[in-house]
């Protein structure tokens, strides 16, 4: 005998959860979809102008004759080593590489506008959320005072501040409220390496 359907279910029947069940999934979906917010946006509530100045896009100091002559005697020496051993693309990339050493050292950067705010940093055409940061140090570079900030992002994986005249002290503060502070300034084996370098082997003769 075919089953014909009951317009009277009896009491107790699958239909009722059923039907509350297709009640429960749109705040489920919301529950989830609001976890995802940062809890750093959703606390900054009204942006909020904190700290700005203008300085140098980045540490510039003005180099010594020696400078330029220290680094074209190396290059010289270096592609005549790699001209003996017919390394004809190594000489392409030590002229392209002391072509890029010359503009740094002798054009001075623009100045630029930096913003510290309730959401994030500006960095002059560039803004970088706060959740999107991991921690800060400052570090003198080319006799200036730099903050520098670790990022979780895979690049940049560095923010450099150059402060100018602004209070380094100030900007501690402000930004120690939303990032953990180092009070030793962090180092890669890169910049351990080079610093060491330039330590033992100056390209300029700053005494003079």
């Amino acid at each position: 005998m075919p089953k014909f359907f009951d317009p009277n279910p009896v009491h107790g029947s699958t239909n009722e959860p059923i039907h509350e069940a297709v009640h429960e999934n749109p705040e489920s979906h919301e529950t989830v979809h609001e976890e995802n917010f940062s809890p750093k946006i959703s606390e900054a509530g009204v942006v909020e102008n904190l700290a700005s100045w203008e300085a140098p896009s980045r540490p510039y100091r003005k180099k010594d004759r020696s400078y330029y002559t220290t680094i074209a005697i190396l290059v010289i020496l270096l592609c005549l080593i790699a001209f003996l051993a017919q390394e004809f693309l190594l000489i392409g990339v030590l002229f392209a590489l002391t072509f890029v050493a010359y503009v740094l050292a002798f054009v001075p950067p623009n100045d630029i506008t930096y913003k510290l705010s309730t959401q994030g940093i500006i960095i002059g055409d560039h803004f970088y959320f706060w959740h999107d940061l991991d921690s800060f140090w400052f570090k003198e570079k080319e006799g200036v005072q730099v903050l520098i900030i670790q990022t979780r992002l895979r690049f940049p994986g560095q923010l450099m501040l150059v402060l100018g005249f602004e209070d380094l002290e100030k900007v501690k503060k402000i930004v120690a409220k939303f990032l953990p502070y180092h009070e030793i300034p962090q180092s890669s084996v890169l910049d351990r390496w080079s610093d060491s370098l330039q330590k033992h082997f100056p390209l300029e003769n700053i005494h003079r």
